[in-house]
Formats: structure tokens, sequence, C-alpha cells
């Protein structure tokens, strides 16, 4: 769904993210999993961007993010890699 910004500019921006666990480890459970689903949309919200798809395997996690275009894409992509790392450290 296109939004519009103030101004009358329109936007469609996604990005599909993968995140892989060290040497491909299979450490991700179902439960771990339904926890980062909770954690990402909370993230999203707080980032105001939308989770629009959510999926992992037990050795790595895709998701899909509507976000906004004063964001920068590459800081986005960073400030995803290092919450989700300190949220598994926890």
């Amino acid at each position: 769904m296109r939004k519009t910004l103030r101004g009358g500019t329109t936007y469609h921006l996604k990005m599909h993210l993968v995140f892989v666990t060290k040497y491909r480890r299979q450490a991700i459970t179902r439960p771990i999993l339904s926890r980062f689903e909770l954690f990402f949309k909370e993230t999203c919200l707080k980032w105001e961007c939308e989770l629009l798809e959510f999926n992992g395997f037990f050795d790595h996690v895709h998701w899909l993010i509507e976000y906004n275009p004063r964001d920068k894409y590459l800081r986005g992509a960073n400030n995803f890699k290092t919450v989700s790392s300190r949220f598994i450290s926890k």
C-alpha cells in the first residue's frame, strides 16, 4: 500500500532482511522464533515502520519491512542487526 508524506510525495519502500546464525548452527527453536516476532513487531512500531512478513527456520530468520523514506535504508538494516544481536545475547 502506498503511503503519502506531507507535500504529496508518495512512497512504497520495502526491505527484506535475512539474518543467519553463525556457522549456520541450528539454534532457533519455535519458542525463540515466536519471541523474535513479537520483539520485531514492537521494534517496528518504535521506529515507525511496518513488519509485513516474518518467518524463520532453525538457522535463519526472514522479515519484510515497509519503511519511511525519511529513514536511511542502511541505517535501518544496521539498527535491526544491532537490536537483534542484543536480544539474542539476553
